[in-house]
């Protein structure tokens, strides 16, 4: 198993005077196969920022919901089909934590990439758990193909530990934090400048004009006496004072919450991939709540189909190879996420069918329609 050391990265903390300097600087180091600074840098972000958060538990919530199938190819043998279909069966119910492991390897959508380690069962490579281990910790210099790991994931590391593939399940995927750490930086500006504008410009700036004649010791006097007026609000001039107000308030009304809103909309794209500039959208129930939902929908496809490719890759490639010797594959894991019908659709289609002669069995109707159909009672009879 892989060993994580223990340093200073933890006491660290990227977002504390990030500059866009800093910020290009680690995206360069990234460009190199050094991701320890970028890495951590996402991590915190995620933490710091609602939009972000929230995004990201928008776009993995399919995982929560999603069931795994072992399907068998098309035209193959049917008996082999069978028992590479009831070994995977088996070999994936080993697995633990595999619903956690999803997850984690489904992550690599927003960091770019994500690996995790098999913890073998010692009954030929069958696996009990996949270990997350954090992007942080790898290197992948250009001079070598693999990944290698960082085991104390410094920033200046280029070469890493060597580590033997098949021990690994990896995902990679352009990064999607990259265009939102853009973006994450400028709301901290924008809010930066408002708290600003808020502390020296919300309230109104009080001048006092004291009364002609004043001596410097009644100056000094009158100074003091302005002073608790200002802190309080009321209280007693001398004969002859004045008071001045000027509004500066209005600096504090720049469109700090335009750009803050602009760059949540922008992470919300990104996350998303383009296909929403919201998390929530009016009129649920309606045309533009179906099309958020069906939006969702058509994400979470996407992304459970390219998870499946790497458990296909990783874990059914190996384990048929081990117990099926010189076997063609004849069965697969599948993430299946199932297509919503609609019930007018699904019902016309029903009546086409009658006209035809044909009938639809009650509990196939009942299971696409989610609906519990009871006879209606004929005319005339007894209630």
């Amino acid at each position: 198993m892989l060993t994580k050391r223990q340093t200073n990265r933890d006491a660290y903390n990227p977002i504390r005077g990030l500059s866009m300097a800093r910020l290009v600087a680690m995206e360069d180091s990234a460009e190199r196969g050094q991701y320890s600074d970028l890495q951590w840098f996402y991590h915190h972000m995620e933490r710091a920022d609602v939009t972000i958060q929230a995004a990201v538990a928008r776009r993995l919530a399919f995982l929560d919901s999603v069931d795994w199938e072992i399907r068998q190819v098309e035209n193959a043998d049917p008996t082999l089909a069978n028992e590479q279909a009831d070994f995977l069966r088996y070999a994936y119910d080993r697995i633990t934590n595999f619903k956690q492991a999803a997850r984690d390897l489904t992550r690599s959508l927003f960091s770019g990439f994500a690996i995790l380690e098999k913890s073998f069962t010692g009954y030929g490579n069958l696996v009990n758990r996949l270990e997350a281990i954090e992007p942080w910790y790898w290197v992948r210099p250009p001079k070598y193909p693999d990944w290698r790991f960082n085991p104390e994931a410094r920033s200046s590391e280029q070469v890493g530990e060597a580590v033997q593939r098949d021990h690994l399940c990896i995902m990679e995927s352009p990064p999607l934090f990259r265009a939102v750490g853009r973006h994450f930086f400028s709301k901290a500006l924008a809010f930066a400048d408002w708290d600003q504008a808020l502390e020296t410009c919300a309230n109104q700036s009080i001048f006092f004009i004291g009364p002609p004649g004043a001596t410097e010791e009644k100056e000094l006097e009158y100074r003091g006496i302005a002073e608790q007026l200002a802190s309080n609000g009321r209280g007693y001039l001398p004969n002859g004072a004045d008071v001045k107000l000027i509004d500066t308030a209005g600096r504090s009304r720049l469109p700090y919450f335009d750009r803050i809103q602009y760059c949540d909309e922008q992470i919300v794209l990104a996350a998303t991939g383009g296909l929403l500039t919201m998390l929530t959208e009016s009129g649920s129930g309606t045309l533009a709540g179906g099309a958020h939902s069906e939006a969702l929908l058509d994400l979470a496809r996407s992304d459970a189909a390219r998870l499946s490719e790497v458990f296909q890759r990783d874990l059914d490639k190996p384990w048929l190879a081990e117990f099926f010797p010189r076997q063609p594959v004849a069965a697969y894991f599948n993430f299946d996420i199932p297509r919503r019908d609609d019930p007018a659709q699904t019902l016309q289609a029903v009546s086409a069918l009658s006209w035809a002669g044909y009938s639809v069995e009650q509990k196939q109707l009942e299971e696409k329609l989610g609906l519990r159909l009871v006879p209606m009672p004929k005319p005339g009879a007894a209630q």
